[in-house]
């Protein structure tokens, strides 16, 4: 009987050893790539869509989880030259920094903000990037919606990675958005 109560604990914690072993494991994503430029990992719940930016080279959605991914990408060169003759760059950032400025100006235009949170600088595999979060509403939509953007700097392309659901989803997929981010890789 003593035997019994000795495996039981053993038993326990080798579960819980392999099962953390297993965290990390991405059997819930596919890689995808797109203009042989990127490559990230998407949810295999999504799908292949084209109706969501006319400028995305990448655009997968699920209509009935309500999650959305869109990726835009141009030349860095060019945009920092553009930004530059229109004196909107600011030497003083990197192109990732200026970039998200820029881009978020642009996006949240006429979008009612609830909820901003600060951009973050991270490493995406070796790429400067900046990270940031909100919530918001958008003319003629009677839905808060929760974005995670992410702005990356490649070595001659600068990317925006555009991430959205609802906002009541926003716990349910905020980490998935995450990872898909994170996952970011230039080919």
């Amino acid at each position: 009987m003593k035997k019994n109560y000795l495996f039981i604990p053993a038993f326990i914690v080798t579960f819980l050893f392999v099962s953390c072993l297993g965290k990390g494991k991405n059997e819930d994503y596919r890689t995808e790539s797109a203009l042989d430029l990127y490559q990230l990992e998407i949810p295999k719940y999504m799908t292949v869509t084209s109706g969501l930016n006319e400028d995305a080279s990448m655009q997968f959605q699920n209509i009935y989880k309500e999650t959305y991914l869109a990726v835009i990408e141009e030349p860095k060169q060019d945009f920092i030259d553009t930004f530059k003759e229109l004196e909107d760059y600011d030497d003083s950032k990197s192109p990732a920094k200026n970039y998200e400025t820029i881009q978020m100006n642009f996006f949240t235009d006429g979008m009612k903000i609830n909820r901003m949170g600060e951009p973050q600088n991270l490493k995406i595999n070796g790429l400067d990037a900046q990270q940031v979060e909100f919530v918001g509403r958008v003319p003629d939509i009677d839905f808060d919606i929760f974005y995670l953007m992410t702005f990356i700097e490649g070595k001659e392309t600068l990317y925006m990675m555009m991430t959205w659901t609802l906002g009541t989803n926003e716990s349910t997929y905020k980490e998935t958005f995450k990872h898909m981010a994170e996952s970011f890789e230039e080919l």
